[in-house]
This record gives structure tokens, sequence and C-alpha cells, in this order.
């Protein structure tokens, strides 16, 4: 009986470690040793390229998005700044003329956009009527200011107006009366519409943007020059109607 214990002993000390041997072995031992084929090595593989693929795709889609909204906002700043140069400092205005100037310089801009742009864009529609260019001004409701005596009266009470232009509708700029001395700011918001077409070299539909764009003329300081800078906000959808025709041949 001993003898016969030590026996099973010794064979369960070896089975033990003949399966912690070939717990540790690599796929390639493991397959020379039996014969079996790696098929869960295969199968973490396929999910690994497959992982792979999509985080490509996702960074390839990612990177076509943020170069088309950083174009566009380079391509706004061109079409609605006058005289607009990269990299030459603060972009600002120093007179009264020159305020009234880039106004309707931005105002006949967005009303020819669709004749101007080399780009697709186009204006936003709500219930088949273009979005209005809104015109908003933001001032001191009293304010008198006068450095020659050294003296002022002020309140600090903020008051806004805003006048909409449509492109159906004539407007004249000198019916917008600033008054400078209490203006704070001046914001121009538009909203423009763009299709991101260069994903269908990828096979992929393209997104429609939404774009909001905003001139803001900050006159905060009141020390003679009045700042001016373009903001642009984007909100990517579906478009509603989207037919890629052909083969990918074809449209290369």
């Amino acid at each position: 009986m001993a003898s016969e214990c030590v026996v099973s002993g010794n064979n369960s000390e070896f089975e033990l470690r003949r399966k912690l041997k070939y717990f540790f072995m690599s796929p390639c031992e493991k397959y020379r040793t039996r014969g079996r084929k790696p098929w869960k090595l295969t199968l973490q593989l396929i999910k690994i390229a497959i992982i792979t693929g999509q985080f490509a795709w996702f960074g390839l889609s990612n990177e076509m998005t943020v170069v088309f909204r950083e174009e566009n906002l380079t391509s706004f700043k061109h079409l609605f700044l006058k005289n607009y140069q990269e990299r030459k400092g603060i972009y600002a205005v120093y007179t009264k003329q020159e305020v009234h100037e880039h106004i309707n310089y931005i105002i006949m801009r967005y009303l020819t956009l669709r004749s101007v742009t080399v780009g697709n864009h186009a204006f936003q529609r709500v219930n088949g009527t273009d979005t209005p260019l809104t015109l908003c001004q933001r001032f001191y409701t009293q304010k008198k200011i006068s450095p020659e005596n050294e003296t002022f009266s002020i309140s600090p009470n903020v008051q806004t107006e805003c006048v909409y232009i449509y492109s159906t509708k004539p407007f004249n700029i000198t019916d917008f009366v600033l008054d400078f001395k209490r203006l704070l700011s001046l914001d121009v918001h538009m909203k423009i519409k763009a299709i991101n077409l260069q994903t269908v070299r990828h096979d992929e539909l393209p997104d429609c943007y939404n774009f909001s764009v905003t001139v803001v003329f900050d006159n905060s300081a009141h020390s003679g020059r009045i700042k001016v800078s373009l903001h642009s906000g984007a909100h990517v959808s579906v478009c509603a109607h989207a037919n890629v025709s052909g083969s990918s041949e074809s449209r290369h």
C-alpha cells in the first residue's frame, strides 16, 4: 500500500509539472508538442487587426474633420476681414470711418457669399428662408466723459441692440448708429453651411457642417484702437440627402 501511494504521488507530481510546463510554452512550442493549431493566438491577432483598423479609420476621419474646420476658419478670415493678412500682428481699426468700412465689407461679402467664395459655402436656411446676418452692439447705458476737464459720469449697466440683415432686403450701414464713446463691442454673427467632400475619396459619405461665424470689434479699452477678431464654431451632422454614384476608381 505504501508503494502504491508513492507511485500515485509521483504520477500526480509529474502530471502537474507537465501541465505547468505546457502552460508556459509559446504557441509554436505547443504546436510542435501536440500538433494543435494556435486558434486562440489567431483569434487574438484578428482582434488586434480589427481594432488597429478601427483606430486608423477613426484617426483619418478625425484628422479630415480638424483640417476642414481649420481651413474654413482661415477662409472666413480672408473672406470677411478687409485687407486681412496672416502673421501681421494684431488686426485692428483706428477711425470711425474704418469701422464703418469694415462692417459694410463684412455685410457685402456675406450677401454675395455664393458668388465670391471658391468653396461650397452657402447660407443656412430655416423654413426656406436664409438666416440673416446679425449685427449687435454692446454699450454703456450712460456715459459722459470729458478728458479735457478730467471728469466723467458713467453707469456700469450694459445694453445690447441688434439688427438683422437679410439677403433679400436692402440695408444701409449709415442707418446703424454707433456711439463710440459708449461702445464696448460690436459683434457680427453669421450662419454658413458647407459640405466636406474630401471624405468621398476614402469611401465615406461626406459630412455637413453648420458654421457659426462671429466677427468681434472689441472697444472695451476705449484706447483709440478697436481690435478685430474672427471666431468660428462648427456643428457636424449627417447630410439630409447623400448620393455617391460610381465606383471608387471613377471618383478619383
